[in-house]
């Protein structure tokens, strides 16, 4: 439950659904062996939109496909989504389809591709779960009609280095330096986990993707 509390904070920052995608991924589905993720959301008229992805080949983050489209399709995530398949999984059992809910009703998907076959099936699908619960929460929240809040996850260029903390910027600066996570533990005193944590708050606040991006805007905003 520590790891879901983590997301929820984690969530509080107005992550782009790319972001989302690739925490899952790289940090918080990692463990069990987790290379992709897509977020779809289903709007009044039963389009479906991508708000994002990360891993998959075939890109699809950004577009909107109209219900005689989707609903034709015959790929595993339209048979699952369909109700074609009688479990979120696929018959390979290395793709995952959860629904994501408001007030009981189907808003979105979020859909998780595994490296290898999923021996337990249940106790994976019971973790991803627990992330999508709060994802579809969050989902339904930014999307609200009356409110500005939806547009922050479809861009966030308005954030800046003022919300940086003292210990991200030890971070930070340890990321210009060259200087491993393992290392930065090491001499901040904080797991390695912490400072994997640490480092994705970083990424959100300088909106950038990768320790190099964050370091060359480091140096230009003259943060270190």
């Amino acid at each position: 439950m520590h790891d879901i509390r983590t997301f929820i904070d984690w969530l509080s920052y107005h992550p782009t659904s790319d972001e989302i995608t690739r925490a899952l991924v790289m940090e918080y589905m990692a463990p069990l062996g987790a290379c992709c993720a897509r977020i779809g959301r289903l709007h009044e008229n039963d389009s479906l939109e991508f708000l994002g992805e990360y891993g998959f080949d075939a890109g699809k983050a950004k577009q909107t496909f109209p219900s005689e489209v989707w609903r034709a399709w015959d790929n595993d995530e339209a048979l699952i989504a369909l109700g074609k398949n009688a479990e979120p999984w696929n018959p390979e059992k290395n793709m995952l389809m959860i629904q994501l809910r408001e007030r009981g009703a189907i808003h979105g998907y979020l859909v998780i591709r595994f490296s290898e076959t999923v021996a337990d099936t249940a106790h994976v699908e019971e973790i991803a779960r627990n992330y999508a619960v709060a994802l579809g929460l969050y989902l339904s929240l930014l999307h609200q009609p009356s409110g500005s809040a939806s547009r922050v996850l479809q861009d966030r260029g308005d954030t800046s280095s003022d919300q940086l903390t003292p210990r991200q910027i030890s971070i930070l600066r340890g990321m210009v330096e060259g200087k491993t996570n393992h290392e930065l533990a090491n001499e901040l005193g904080f797991s390695v986990s912490t400072i994997r944590h640490e480092t994705m708050r970083i990424y959100q606040a300088l909106s950038v993707s990768d320790r190099k991006e964050a370091a060359k805007k480091a140096l230009s905003l003259s943060l270190i």
